[in-house]
């Protein structure tokens, strides 16, 4: 049984393969890591024009986090795959006044969880990207600090969500919600794992909001460990 559906981290369509419980049993494991090549610019300082006595002065933007060439915060995900996905909790932190993680990858079925560690009023407003269209899906003030909001209901379809504090105008982060269990999202080195994936050949997409998109094709082999490294080029960092 085959359906299409469109991708969460790109704007095509892409027939997807249903996997089969059993064949799980015939499943690998990919890892690998995703880096930037050459020299890097160092990250942007934002400065602080409300709740500096919370904020502080400026802030580092986290559009673009590299260390020694690593890439954090790509988003990975395997092309042309579907499988369940469950109701688990994903938490959106409103911490030392910007959102930690700055990228979350969760499934359709997940339920968004929202905290306050500042001492400080934050508000994280949801945006779902359709196209060229927004629409408003979550929008929750947080008065204090130790507030935590659980959304009333789960994440409905796969996509891209924008977020975005009106209290702090430089305060942003992407939700990627997927409609399969096979993505991950880089470490602070550029490290990720991506488990239980089918043998055979897959296409490997590593997605960034700065630097676009790479792919890769991969063999995993049923109970191997196949490794990839995206690198992306210098230009796409400094332009």
């Amino acid at each position: 049984m085959t359906k299409v559906t469109r991708s969460a981290v790109c704007c095509g369509a892409v027939a997807l393969i249903l996997v089969p419980a059993a064949a799980m049993a015939q499943a690998g494991t990919i890892v690998g890591t995703v880096r930037v090549g050459g020299a890097v610019p160092a990250p942007r300082l934002i400065e602080i024009d409300k709740n500096r006595d919370v904020c502080g002065d400026n802030i580092a933007a986290q559009d673009l986090v590299v260390r020694d060439g690593d890439l954090a915060y790509a988003v990975v995900t395997i092309d042309g795959l579907a499988g369940e996905t469950d109701a688990q909790e994903y938490v959106l932190s409103n911490a030392e006044c910007r959102f930690q993680p700055p990228v979350l990858a969760t499934t359709v079925g997940g339920v968004l969880v929202v905290d306050n560690q500042d001492d400080v009023l934050h508000n994280t407003h949801l945006n779902f990207q359709r196209g060229t269209q927004t629409r408003t899906i979550g929008n929750w003030a947080l008065s204090r600090k130790g507030a935590s909001i659980r959304a009333d209901r789960p994440l409905r379809r796969p996509g891209i969500i924008d977020v975005e504090c009106d209290a702090h105008g430089w305060m942003h982060a992407k939700i990627i919600v997927f409609d399969h269990p096979y993505f991950a999202v880089t470490s602070d080195v550029g490290a990720f794992e991506i488990r239980d994936v089918p043998a055979g050949t897959h296409t490997v997409t590593a997605w960034h909001e700065v630097l676009g998109e790479l792919q890769q094709t991969v063999v995993v082999e049923a109970g191997g460990v196949s490794s990839v490294e995206f690198r992306f080029p210098t230009e796409s960092a400094t332009n």
